[in-house]
């Protein structure tokens, strides 16, 4: 028998389905699962984050400011526990395209439109505000369920495009920006 071993043993909580978890709920979580020996923790948010320069971001949907973040970040850290951001920076952002804030840098349905300057501008603000507000180097950069990238207004723009040549160069952009501030 192999023995397996783990240097991050933590749980996902989703904070982006209709509301997020009290910040006092949130830290009794931390409470239990640190007691069973857990070192991690991943908030899944799309927008339910406060994003320097974003006011529309999370607005009127339920999201943590920055304070509340620092707060759940040092309680973590005080259990022993490494607070990691699972954020969106291609699909799943459907919310925000209610606001014409970010009408412009929508391809189709609840994707980002990647190769706009203004989509960069947005992750780069969301990087540089995760950066100042938790400890953690280590950021879940989730580009799922992208199914229809390139078929909307990338279309209309760049005509028919190869997905995975589009989703590529989406990566290196997104890796980039991490990179800039010290994330990976």
């Amino acid at each position: 028998m192999n023995n397996i071993s783990f240097n991050k043993l933590g749980v996902m909580i989703d904070c982006s389905r209709n509301a997020v978890m009290s910040v006092p709920t949130l830290k009794r979580w931390i409470d239990i699962t640190a007691s069973l020996g857990y070192n991690m923790l991943m908030l899944y948010t799309e927008d339910t984050y406060e994003v320097d320069n974003q006011p529309y971001f999370g607005y009127l949907r339920g999201r943590y400011s920055q304070k509340e973040l620092r707060e759940i970040d040092d309680y973590a850290f005080k259990h022993g526990m490494e607070l990691i951001p699972a954020i969106q920076t291609l699909a799943h952002l459907k919310s925000i395209f209610r606001w014409p804030a970010y009408i412009g840098i929508n391809d189709c349905e609840d994707i980002l439109l990647a190769g706009d300057e203004n989509t960069y501008k947005l992750i780069d603000d969301i990087f540089a505000s995760l950066e100042k507000t938790l400890r953690t180097r280590v950021v879940n950069i989730g580009m799922d369920e992208a199914h229809m990238i390139g078929r909307g207004r990338y279309y209309d723009l760049h005509g028919d495009t190869d997905k995975v040549k589009i989703l590529i160069e989406h990566i290196k952009k997104v890796s980039g920006i991490g990179k800039k501030y010290g994330l990976t």
